[in-house]
């Protein structure tokens, strides 16, 4: 288990900047500075954070939460998603890093398939090949067409490519178990496999839906887990499909983000397991 902060461009408290100093890598977070589901300057950020922080081995993009969806980014200009492959393999080379960008997707594989842009992903991922350079794709929830399947995880196995893996987020799997009263451990039965998580999953966003909600409340969503039990139940979970070995992002929503008090108390939780 690697253990990654999530961070953005906002300060954040010296008890945090303890943490990132001997961290392995961080996921940084953007937002809509440059306009809506358009191209964006993650490079800067990248580049600062590698100063400030050498010990960072790898930097994952994460692009503004809403309407960055890749086939919407695919479909408006698939020069956008073209450029930002080349970036991430320039900043790899440049910063001797990893470099991983994570895209959101309310498709299934049925219509990555019917409309092409299976094919046309494909060709794009020629620029990562055999470079330090991840394409994640993360799951959501509430897909219409997702029924009985994890979305992501099956474009994953369409695509099988080594440069494309899948982000797993935990407090995602749990909404989607809320929102249709499934029973947790009944649901990832029914959408995971073991071996196939193994292979296709290469991070994990690691946070709670508490409440039994996630998806109605926003404030119950990607937060803290309530105690250490919680997170055991989690990590059992994880562990039961062989995804205890990949990298851990702490996406923790916060009331206050520049103490970030609730993502360090996750840390320390998962440090605490970890050991």
């Amino acid at each position: 288990m690697n253990i990654y902060p999530k961070l953005s461009f906002q300060k954040f408290s010296n008890e945090m900047e303890k943490i990132i100093s001997k961290s392995d890598g961080t996921e940084l977070q953007f937002f809509d500075e440059d306009g809506k589901s358009e191209e964006f300057n993650f490079e800067d950020l990248t580049r600062e954070y590698k100063k400030r922080y050498n010990n960072l081995k790898e930097i994952v993009i994460h692009p503004p939460v809403s309407n960055y969806n890749i086939e919407l980014i695919m479909l408006k200009n698939e020069k956008i998603v073209e450029n930002q492959f080349k970036k991430l393999v320039q900043l790899s080379e440049e910063l001797n890093i990893t470099t991983s960008f994570v895209y959101h997707t309310y498709w299934t594989k049925k219509q990555f398939e019917v409309s092409g842009l299976a094919n046309r992903l494909k060709k794009l991922l020629k620029i990562v090949e055999n470079k330090n350079v991840y394409i994640l794709i993360e799951n959501l929830y509430m897909i219409p067409d997702e029924k009985n399947e994890c979305a992501a995880l099956e474009i994953c196995k369409l695509i099988d490519h080594p440069n494309f893996k899948m982000c797993l987020d935990t407090t995602h799997m749990h909404c989607r178990s809320n929102i249709y009263k499934y029973n947790f451990n009944d649901l990832i039965d029914k959408l995971l496999k073991p071996e196939e998580c193994e292979k296709y999953v290469r991070q994990i966003h690691f946070a709670a839906a508490i409440n039994n909600d996630g998806y109605i409340d926003k404030s119950t969503h990607g937060r803290v887990h309530q105690n250490i039990e919680e997170v055991k139940k989690e990590i059992d979970w994880l562990k039961k499909y062989k995804m205890l070995d990949k990298n851990f992002i702490t996406e923790v929503s916060e009331d206050d983000y520049f103490i970030r008090q609730d993502q360090i108390k996750e840390i320390k939780m998962l440090e605490e397991l970890k050991n």
